[in-house]
């Protein structure tokens, strides 16, 4: 299980950190610009995030917004470590990303199947089908490595507050689901942190580097897997 427990998103309009900012992330995930014209320059501050050293993740546009394979053209390239979902409509949008980026890892001289992909789930609809898009990806690859789960979107959708009953429903859901399929789930508040882990959560995300730090602390560090036990050994 990949370790999530303290994940720094990079928004378009944000100054890149340095080194010394980034040392307590598991992982860094570059938010795509909202004008298409950027693209050419997303390429580069993707490039630039990858010498940070973290993993990098390349968020990118709704898969059902017509500008997701345009976007990946432009940004996928070695040294990225994974693609980070929005939201999952389908099985189909999924499947349909896994056959883009193959196609894109072998123009790019990348080794096809190596990019992780981690998936959010905010609202009701992506709620429901969340274990059939799960079990669809583990039957066809392992790209799957954490998922994204943000309890104000949930919110928002359902129209009542954040910290309702439904809310903490839904929460618990998405857990024991990913849990299901040996999978960590990301919060996206965190001072709502030390609840999150309480949950079952496994990490948050946050554009402030100076929460970094804390959030590894709060949340437990992954079990190692069975083949991690045998490369120490």
């Amino acid at each position: 299980m990949d370790d999530v427990r303290a994940l720094l998103a990079l928004l378009p309009d944000a100054p890149l950190p340095d080194e010394s900012e980034v040392q307590h992330a598991d992982a860094l995930i570059v938010v795509f610009p909202e004008d298409e014209g950027g693209y050419e320059a997303a390429a580069e501050r993707v490039a630039a995030a990858i010498e940070l050293g973290p993993p990098v993740y390349v968020v990118i546009p709704p898969l059902d917004s017509g500008l997701a394979r345009r976007y990946l053209q432009s940004t996928l390239q070695p040294g990225v470590y994974g693609v980070a979902v929005q939201t999952a409509a389908s099985v189909d949008q999924l499947r349909y990303l896994e056959g883009v980026l193959e196609e894109l890892e072998i123009r790019a001289g990348i080794r096809p199947g190596l990019t992780a992909i981690a998936v959010g789930f905010h609202e009701p609809r992506a709620i429901n089908i969340m274990s059939d898009c799960l079990s669809a990806m583990r039957d066809s690859s392992d790209r799957m490595t954490w998922i994204a789960y943000d309890h104000v979107e949930m919110a928002e959708s359902l129209g009542v507050q954040p910290d309702s009953a439904t809310v903490a429903w839904a929460s618990s859901q998405v857990v024991l689901t990913a849990a299901a399929f040996d999978l960590p789930v990301v919060y996206g508040s965190p001072p709502d942190a030390e609840h999150a882990a309480s949950l079952g959560f496994r990490g948050c995300a946050t554009g402030d580097p100076s929460d970094l730090e804390h959030l590894r602390t709060v949340f437990p560090r992954p079990e190692p897997t069975s083949d991690e036990d045998e490369e120490e050994s």
